[in-house]
């Protein structure tokens, strides 16, 4: 997930440092003009708005990559506001074809019609029609984009629960009971978090004491399975921060139950 940001951040810079870049032929760009129909801008206020908006996407995404680490991050206004900045993002980057394609249009309408009183009355309305038509098709595509990023999302997460389950095997049957334990801790902790997120609950990754009154809250695990959960979250911050080892019949204890669990919520 903080790729996924990264990636947005450097195409965002990016693009901001390009429409900057432009700055220097601020006089040139002023004097190409895009009619519309219903308005007239031109190139050197076009790339102002896209610093603007690229600057309000980056604003969104830094906002709620800092509240990730707060108390407040959970609250779900944060998805509204990444969903917002995501529709506006990919708006940005369909502009250009929103313009050429409302160019387009336009000069075709002007020269089918011939008729003054046609183009004097109905030129504005129909290249408005056709921005908003664009706009609309374009909050279709960031939505679709949007659901096919968390359902991504979601996929590896998966993978990455079967891959740490599969580490836990393997070093538990090479006799690494310890490693094995922690292993364990991480696949439960994968899957709880999967879980929370296939319902569409904000928790942060790591943050192992909210996730288990998530998952209480929203019926994933139950009050029987707290004292499992405790002692195998014990025995990884004792693996993790000393030199305790664990032995066979311990690490089988957490591996069992991380299975059982996982059954369970499979059905």
């Amino acid at each position: 997930m903080i790729t996924k940001i990264k990636e947005k951040y450097e195409i965002i810079l990016g693009f901001v440092t390009l429409v900057v870049s432009l700055s220097a032929f601020k006089d040139e760009l002023a004097k190409v003009n895009l009619n519309l129909g219903y308005a007239e801008i031109s190139l050197a206020t076009y790339f102002l708005y896209l610093v603007y908006g690229f600057c309000i996407c980056l604003y969104f995404y830094i906002i709620e990559r800092v509240a990730q680490d707060t108390k407040i991050g959970s609250w779900k206004i944060f998805d509204y506001i990444i969903q917002f900045a995501f529709f506006l993002f990919v708006l940005i980057l369909l502009t250009p074809i929103i313009i050429l394609l409302n160019l387009t249009i336009f000069k075709l309408y002007n020269w089918i019609v011939i008729s003054p009183t046609m183009e004097g009355g109905l030129e504005p309305l129909f290249s408005l029609v056709i921005s908003v038509v664009s706009s609309i098709i374009s909050a279709f595509i960031s939505r679709k984009l949007y659901k096919e990023q968390e359902k991504r999302k979601q996929e590896e997460i998966e993978i990455q629960e079967i891959k740490e389950l599969d580490n836990a095997n393997k070093l538990y049957a090479d006799g690494y009971y310890s490693h094995s334990i922690l292993e364990s801790f991480r696949v439960l902790e994968t899957h709880l978090y999967k879980l929370l997120t296939f319902k569409n609950v904000r928790v942060q990754r790591h943050r192992m004491s909210e996730i288990i009154d998530l998952a209480l809250k929203h019926g994933i695990i139950g009050q029987e399975d707290l004292p499992a959960i405790n002692d195998i979250r014990g025995m990884r911050n004792s693996a993790a921060h000393s030199d305790t080892a664990y032995n066979k019949e311990q690490a089988d204890f957490a591996l069992d139950y991380v299975k059982k669990l996982l059954k369970k919520n499979d059905k």
